[in-house]
């Protein structure tokens, strides 16, 4: 099924140069092999290892440093699904940041006490996951610069609180980058639900979208393997063979990067 997302990306943004965001000491042979032909693929090597490594690595200046050379980046994980080629339409859009919006997930909301209320780091108006996002580069290079102490701290401060906690960049991002600047633009939530989706439970009935009907979709989904009992249907329509059992697909060893230059 992550073949699957990989093919989709590569027939519906093959006209953008591609790079995959692997380890250092990854063997990427198969993915240079299977994506020969299909578009300009490049890899980028950074040492991490683990899913915290990867969050931090999205909340930190010397990642979008790589990128400074194009205006925005589509990241799209191996378990997205992108229904069309939209990119350069969202790009000029001018907005710093797209999110999936996440839906029917609460768990992360935090109660509105009086000193985030007097700080202004109150609830924002939706979550938007990054699994599917569009950023553009140097705004988050320099926030992420600039705020780079605050950051460490508030990761320190979630680890001995919580324990080990891992700081979710999307979620960090949605809550404290429109507050840390002013200019940093995050698109309002009637735009992100046109840009992408990513659902937390198996409900239909709370998305603004008809699943029969592809015109109603977003830009792409996040998350679609693990919902596929929902997805599953709109995948097969664009000609994939989506099995009906629940086993669980292998996990990916890489995580895909998109990146286009400025419209």
């Amino acid at each position: 099924m992550e073949r699957m997302s990989l093919d989709q990306t590569l027939a519906a943004l093959h006209n953008f140069p591609i790079s995959f965001m692997t380890p250092s000491r990854l063997n990427t042979t198969w993915y240079e092999d299977y994506c020969r032909g299909k578009a300009t693929v490049v890899f980028e090597r950074f040492e991490w290892s683990g899913y915290k490594a990867f969050n931090d690595m999205m909340i930190a200046p010397e990642f979008y440093q790589r990128f400074l050379a194009y205006k925005y980046m589509l990241i799209a994980h191996l378990d997205a699904f992108v229904f069309r080629d939209e990119l350069e339409q969202w790009c000029s859009t001018g907005y710093d940041y797209i999110g999936s919006v996440l839906y029917n997930g609460t768990s992360w909301d935090r109660p509105s006490t009086w000193l985030r209320r007097l700080t202004g780091f109150t609830t924002p108006e939706y979550y938007a996951c990054g699994g599917f996002a569009l950023k553009n580069v140097n705004a988050f290079y320099q926030i992420t610069k600039r705020f780079k102490s605050y950051i460490s701290v508030y990761d320190f401060v979630q680890r001995v609180r919580h324990k080990s906690a891992v700081v979710f960049d999307d979620l960090f991002v949605s809550r404290h980058f429109p507050k840390l600047s002013s200019t940093f633009r995050m698109a309002p939530k009637a735009s992100a639900e046109r840009f992408g989706a990513a659902c937390m439970s198996l409900d239909a009935a709370g998305l603004p979208y008809d699943l029969n009907d592809d015109k109603s979709l977003p830009f792409g989904v996040h998350g679609w393997i693990q919902g596929r009992a929902l997805w599953a249907k709109v995948v097969r329509r664009y000609g994939y063979p989506v099995p009906d059992d629940e086993r669980r697909a292998s996990p990916a060893t890489t995580k895909t990067i998109r990146t286009s230059q400025a419209v």
